[in-house]
């Protein structure tokens, strides 16, 4: 017996000893060679994180910080569905930094620490979502100290691009007839984001991004007859925002993985106190909840619990910005998800994947896995955002 437990200690260490060694080398290479030579040669550019580091760091993360219930609950209950171990490593990576942030500096600064850079906010100069239009001659009256303030959690350089992709980005929504959406829309305050006053209102670069989303699916939605939606990788929820704001009528049902569903649940929650909120919890059948469910405004869902969905019970799913992060198989079943809960279905994703943690053939404008019996509404290159294209289906 002491000998078997001997054999399971050294084996342990062994295992830790061969853990450490790997993360040591990969720093030793990466500074060698360059993270984006090392990437490309392992057949990845991203850094990455399995499953099962994840719930490692994870397990002891928590015991060291006191951290919010209700983001304790979906972390811990994502580690232990059935689909934890098919997330992309990405993802995982991503939601360790974000735990983080979110732990260090607080859910009321996520719009500055987290959505600036990876919930479609990114407005700098080293971004090419503003290529095209960085140059426009600016046409709008605005206070020239808009363009000088510094803000919390960035540095001076970052203020001041922040600042003029603010401005850039509105300059090109007036120019282009999208006032209508300034005149009904303004950025809240909760997340502590970076705006840019203009006409006595203030707009975030994640709001001006959303007004282009929102006017192409109303082009196409007629909101009367299709109020039901489902939005998967919706980040901080900022075009249920916006829609809630011109589509008082709504009913939203977001569903995502934490934290960023905790993000989503706690921002849209602060935005529309007088909305009645389903928030996240455990479920085994639609039945369970079905009441409260149909007769909430704001639904909040992990992404394995829309099987307990019925089918058709959406009018419009969307996703947006999020696609071209997920894993070919994750891609597939949402696809299918998408086909059995919806009438239309909404994406916006990179015209060729930039992202790359699989050896396999990259997502790009054409090879998305739409289905036969969809109808093609719109399926185009954006302007803007630069790099991006996106398509609408309507669904027999």
């Amino acid at each position: 017996m002491k000998n078997i437990l001997q054999y399971k200690f050294i084996k342990i260490i062994l295992k830790i000893q061969k853990k450490i060694i790997k993360i040591v080398l990969e720093k030793i290479i990466k500074k060698i060679i360059g993270k984006k030579l090392f990437y490309k040669i392992i057949g990845r550019n991203v850094s990455t994180l399995s499953s099962e580091n994840f719930l490692t760091w994870w397990l002891d993360y928590k015991k060291l910080n006191k951290l919010d219930l209700d983001l304790e609950l979906m972390i811990n209950d994502l580690t232990e569905s059935h689909n934890f171990n098919n997330y992309s490593p990405y993802w995982n990576d991503l939601a360790q930094n974000h735990i983080k942030l979110l732990n260090e500096n607080g859910i009321e600064n996520f719009k500055q620490t987290i959505e600036r850079v990876h919930y479609w906010g990114e407005g700098n100069i080293r971004s090419k979502l503003l290529n095209p239009i960085w140059d426009d001659e600016i046409i709008i009256s605005y206070n020239p100290k808009e363009l000088q303030k510094k803000h919390e959690f960035c540095s001076e350089k970052e203020s001041l691009e922040y600042n003029r992709a603010n401005l850039i980005l509105l300059n090109y929504l007036v120019k282009n007839g999208y006032e209508k959406y300034l005149n009904e829309l303004e950025e809240n305050k909760f997340g502590n984001s970076i705006l840019f006053k203009y006409e006595n209102k203030e707009y975030s670069h994640s709001l001006l991004n959303s007004i282009l989303e929102i006017d192409i699916i109303k082009k196409y939605i007629n909101f009367d007859q299709n109020n039901s939606i489902l939005e998967i990788g919706a980040g901080s929820g900022r075009i249920c925002s916006a829609l809630l704001q011109t589509e008082k009528k709504l009913k939203y049902t977001i569903a995502d993985i934490a934290p960023t569903l905790y993000i989503a649940q706690t921002n849209l929650s602060n935005v529309f106190k007088e909305k009645k909120i389903f928030k996240y919890r455990k479920f085994n059948s639609f039945e369970e909840i079905e009441k409260e469910f149909i007769s909430s405004d704001i639904r909040f869902l992990l992404p394995e619990q829309i099987k307990f969905i019925p089918n058709k019970f959406f009018n419009l799913s969307i996703a947006v910005d999020c696609l071209h992060e997920f894993k070919k198989n994750q891609v597939e079943e949402y696809f299918s998800e998408f086909n059995r809960l919806s009438k239309f279905f909404y994406f916006k994703c990179q015209n060729t994947q930039t992202a790359i943690f699989e050896r396999k053939e990259k997502y790009n404008i054409k090879n998305y896995p739409v289905k036969n019996n969809w109808e093609k509404l719109i399926h185009e290159k954006c302007f803007i955002p630069n790099g991006y294209f996106q398509a609408l289906y309507k669904i027999d």
